[in-house]
């Protein structure tokens, strides 16, 4: 019977019907369960199907029996290799990493194995492990671009900057043609604060985005290169997106009317993260009477306490952080969700292609991301951008996919009660007490060398002036000191802040005396923190979304006068508010008083209004 079954097999395999064959094969297994025979020719049809789990079983039994024998090792890594790929591709990471390691055992001398672990480590956070196999990768083939820009990724991510930029480097020699590796690469740099050829850098990757529409240039790193216009961090959304997503064709609908209205907030940042001050009680003080309120979090594991009470604030929680996007789209479906605000974007463990496989759910991009998240085809990837005026003028609405949801103030809420209290004093941070404080707290990759070079020229200008920033990396730090110094400006005269709980971080804010913004990148949740101290801030405008967020929020408490248009005119503005302490007082009550009223600081009257653009646009 088994003999009839196998040559009925073989015939359905030469006519091309596979699925036809492995069904005739598997009935000749049941009668001969031990015969080794037809568990190779199982496995080698269902490589053909890739139907890769099952092959993977049937080659293995195999192996257990010829360890010697070369094709089926080779059948079985391979099968080994192709599942694990598809488990990457689905986001499954965990079997991935599975499949990769059993490869691994048989095959210790092949590089990709190393490499696709790695890989799947790495999306695990498994950061270290990833690390480690990528080196095993390179000792066995330092030839491979892609595996030196991986590598670069693993190293900018356990802080190992100086060698994350030696790797970008290096896969650029071998490859000038990953053009990615020049963003990474240069947002690096951007840390690093080492300005030494990056203006040709940020000029080559508008260039590649401009020309090379399949080139996987980052939007979220791209909105900080100081030479991208809004058109063209639109064209990199829209091209970011086409390559990474396939647009679906449905009719959109709504879900039918329920008592309650259901919002859901998508985010990875649900966690000790500039979010949290944002969205806490955006959350806390939601109608409960009109809304139900669900979160999708897909942020990677942390204790902490933020984290406890974010989360407890929902009304329905759902961990989406291990479940791929086509079980959270069923998930959310499921939940008949009314709106989704995503509150991530293209920021770290972007979850951002859920949004458009939602057909009757209405979707708003929020927060998290400071962009449009471009077109898929004709077809925006989310319906809505929520803005305010001043962040998008209408000018410039052509520049965004989204439709614009405008706030009647800034777009950025913060939470209530945000100013802290500090027993400290300027001593304890080492910094004079008779000095006048600049501080900029800002990331360093924010800094550019025009930017630094002006606030030179303010301690150039007022000698018992000093400038305090955040210490973001080493690099960062001397690459500052140095510059400082060969423009006649005693390093000493540059503080640099460590860490501290946020409380206290708030709270030091009231040592300074201006907030001096940056350019192309303001502060967007520290500018939150300075003006919550009643910390006058001096911002420069841009052209783009990300930097006009300070100016967005400085417009909506009436202190316009700090919002400059050029270089020149933000040093006289820091000058008049260091040389006219009435001045600067009289703006530090005005900016008090605003406060007191302002929805931007009154987290209600802020959901008040934004509700009713939910409602609106239900």
């Amino acid at each position: 019977m088994s003999k009839s079954l196998i040559d009925l097999a073989k015939k359905y395999e030469e006519e091309g019907d596979l699925v036809s064959a492995i069904e005739v094969l598997t009935k000749a297994l049941q009668a001969k369960p031990n015969d080794l025979f037809i568990q190779l020719e199982l496995g080698n049809l269902c490589t053909l199907n890739k139907q890769f789990v099952d092959a993977v079983g049937y080659f293995r039994n195999s192996y257990m029996a010829f360890k010697d024998n070369l094709d089926i090792r080779n059948a079985l890594c391979y099968s080994l290799s192709e599942l694990g790929n598809a488990y990457q591709i689905h986001s499954q990471f965990s079997l991935a990493e599975a499949c990769f390691e059993e490869a691994i055992q048989y095959e210790k001398n092949n590089w990709t194995y190393y490499y696709n672990l790695a890989n799947a480590k790495d999306k695990l956070q498994k950061r270290d492990e990833a690390y480690q196999c990528y080196q095993k990768a390179l000792n066995l083939n330092d030839e491979d671009a892609d595996l030196w820009n991986n590598l670069g990724n693993a190293e900018r991510e356990l802080g190992h900057l100086d060698k994350a930029v030696a790797s970008y480097e290096r896969a650029l020699s071998i490859n000038p043609l990953l053009f990615h590796a020049y963003l990474h690469l240069a947002h690096q740099k951007q840390h690093m604060c080492d300005w030494h050829g990056i203006d040709q850098l940020f000029q080559k990757i508008c260039s590649i985005v401009n020309t090379n529409p399949k080139a996987l240039i980052s939007p979220f790193a791209f909105i900080s290169n100081p030479f991208s216009s809004s058109q063209e961090q639109m064209v990199c959304a829209n091209q970011w997106t086409q390559n990474h997503y396939k647009a679906q064709s449905f009719q959109k609908g709504k879900w039918k009317r329920k008592n309650k209205i259901r919002i859901g907030y998508l985010s990875s940042d649900f966690k000790l993260h500039p979010l949290y001050f944002l969205i806490r009680d955006v959350i806390k003080y939601h109608d409960r009477d009109i809304f139900d309120i669900y979160a999708y979090d897909a942020t990677p594991s942390e204790n902490t306490n933020e984290r406890t009470t974010l989360i407890g604030l929902f009304d329905h929680y759902r961990d989406i952080s291990c479940t791929n996007d086509g079980s959270a789209v069923t998930l959310i479906n499921h939940d008949e969700i009314d709106i989704l605000i995503d509150l991530t974007g293209y920021t770290n463990n972007s979850r951002a292609f859920i949004a458009p496989q939602l057909k009757n759910t209405i979707t708003i991009n929020w927060l998290g991301y400071p962009g449009t998240m471009g077109l898929t085809g004709e077809k925006s990837l989310y319906e809505f951008i929520l803005a305010d005026n001043f962040i998008i003028p209408e000018a410039d609405e052509k520049y965004y996919a989204e439709s614009i949801l405008r706030l009647p103030f800034a777009y950025q809420p913060n939470i209530e009660n945000r100013s802290q209290s500090n027993d400290k004093n300027r001593q304890d941070y080492g910094i004079p007490s008779d000095a006048f404080v600049y501080c900029a707290f800002n990331q360093s990759f924010k800094i550019t060398e025009v930017i630094f070079k002006a606030w030179l020229t303010l301690l150039q200008k007022y000698p018992k002036s000093i400038l305090w920033l955040t210490h973001s990396n080493k690099w960062a730090s001397d690459q500052l000191k140095r510059f400082a110094e060969t423009h006649s400006i005693k390093s000493e005269r540059i503080i640099f802040a460590t860490r501290v709980p946020n409380e206290e971080h708030i709270a030091r804010h009231a040592l300074a005396d201006i907030y001096l913004d940056t350019l192309p990148y303001n502060a967007h949740t520290s500018a939150s923190d300075a003006l919550s101290m009643n910390l006058p801030i001096v911002t420069l405008k841009g052209k783009t979304f990300p930097s006009r967020v300070a100016g967005s929020l400085l417009h909506s408490l009436n202190l316009d006068e700090l919002i400059t248009e050029d270089i020149e005119s933000y040093i006289r503005c820091a000058s008049k508010l260091t040389e006219d302490s009435t001045y600067r007082q009289d703006l530090i009550h005005r900016l008090k008083e605003a406060k007191s009223t302002s929805p931007n600081f009154q987290p209600r009257l802020f959901v008040k209004k934004l509700e009713s653009i939910y409602q609106e646009i239900i």
